[in-house]
């Protein structure tokens, strides 16, 4: 660090700021760790709430594709995991037909109900699921989409 440039009372209070960085950098670099674990803890307590709640949970987009749904959703529907049921959404789609997509998403994006009765959803082995939905319209990444609880419907 010798700079025959410099007196050397410039050189130590330079080292003395140099040291008083790094210092900062590891007080920053543990309270970054700290509320990265704080997120981390976080997302684990949210991904578990959806994952054990006994009602099917999914994300719908303004098109209808199921983009994520919990393990209550898939085996509601007869899929063997998550990704099983959001696959056959986006190939194939889940409602029972091009009519009734229309008139679930008709009625979501009007704003008209938050609850609709009787939704016909296709099963992995082609049995249609009479169902009751609730939804709630959410901006994600700037994209409309539902957040929706499924349930059987009630006879």
């Amino acid at each position: 660090m010798r700079d025959e440039h410099k007196p050397k009372q410039d050189l130590i209070h330079e080292v003395i700021g140099l040291r008083k960085q790094v210092e900062d950098l590891k007080h920053a670099a543990v309270a970054r760790r700290r509320v990265e674990e704080a997120l981390r803890a976080s997302e684990e307590h949210y991904r578990a709430l959806v994952e054990q709640a006994p009602a099917g949970i999914c994300r719908v987009d303004g098109s209808g594709v199921f983009t994520a749904v919990n393990s209550a959703f898939a085996a509601m529907l007869g899929y063997a995991s998550r990704s099983e049921a959001t696959e056959f959404s986006r190939l194939s789609g889940l409602f029972a037909d091009e009519a009734e997509r229309e008139r679930v998403l008709h009625l979501l994006g009007s704003g008209l109900a938050t609850g609709i009765e009787h939704v016909r959803l296709r099963r992995r082995d082609g049995t249609l699921a009479i169902l009751h939905l609730r939804a709630r319209m959410a901006d994600i990444a700037t994209a409309q989409h539902y957040i929706v609880i499924v349930e059987p419907a009630g006879d």
